[in-house]
């Protein structure tokens, strides 16, 4: 293994485990409040023996492809889909993709979905908010769920000025552990014309950059 793909499968390590921690707390206060899975009980699907795998930006068994989904609010479909794949070429060549990302499938014609499973925007982002199902048996096949923000939920959700921001969409129970292996990335709609912008939040989301950095404004 080389030093770059053993950095990058310590830095995907890494950003789980502190994302784990972040969100225990959630979970643990939602399973207590009556909460349950809502996959409990269902055919398991493609989260059929799945199993949390930090050494792929996947993070789970049972993905070989990179899809995002994308909560488009009432924004026309190709402005956002050209400003993610824009974004996204950006991200692909960043010199940490080929350690998490070099061996996954990308096809551009499938790797952007409208209309994620259960979403759920949070209060607030943050690695302890929660965007979407939660602690689930069946993860999703996307990797990161994209919630397109407008005006005041952008400003409540991100906070004034902020381009973007994460919360965890999906967590896997692996023994005592929440593993989180499915990221939100909130952003501002007016982002989406600016490349640079949208690709530092999808780095983040994909975790090629230290947990806790933020997106450049």
């Amino acid at each position: 293994m080389s030093r770059r793909s053993a950095r990058i499968r310590v830095l995907t390590m890494l950003t789980a485990g502190l994302a784990a921690a972040a969100v225990a707390a959630v979970v643990v206060s939602a399973v207590s409040a009556g909460g349950r899975d809502p996959d409990r009980g269902r055919d398991p699907g493609h989260g059929r023996g799945v199993r949390v795998d930090t050494a792929s930006g996947l993070l789970v068994t049972g993905r070989s492809a990179l899809r995002m989904c994308v909560e488009n609010g009432g924004g026309a479909q190709a402005g956002t889909r050209t400003g993610l794949r824009a974004g996204l070429d950006l991200v692909r060549a960043d010199p940490n993709w080929a350690g998490a990302y070099g061996r996954v499938r990308v096809d551009p014609a499938d790797a952007l979905a409208f209309g994620c499973p259960a979403p759920r925007l949070p209060q607030r982002a943050g690695r302890a908010a929660v965007a979407g199902p939660g602690l689930t048996a069946t993860p999703s096949p996307y990797r990161v769920w994209v919630y397109v923000l407008d005006g005041a939920d952008a400003d409540r959700i991100l906070g004034p000025g902020q381009p973007s921001g994460l919360a965890t969409a999906e967590l896997v129970q692996e023994a005592n552990t929440a593993w989180p292996v499915s990221t939100a990335l909130l952003i501002r709609r007016d982002r989406l014309g600016d490349p640079r912008s949208v690709a530092e939040g999808l780095r983040a989301a994909l975790g090629l950059v230290e947990a806790g950095t933020a997106p450049a404004a």
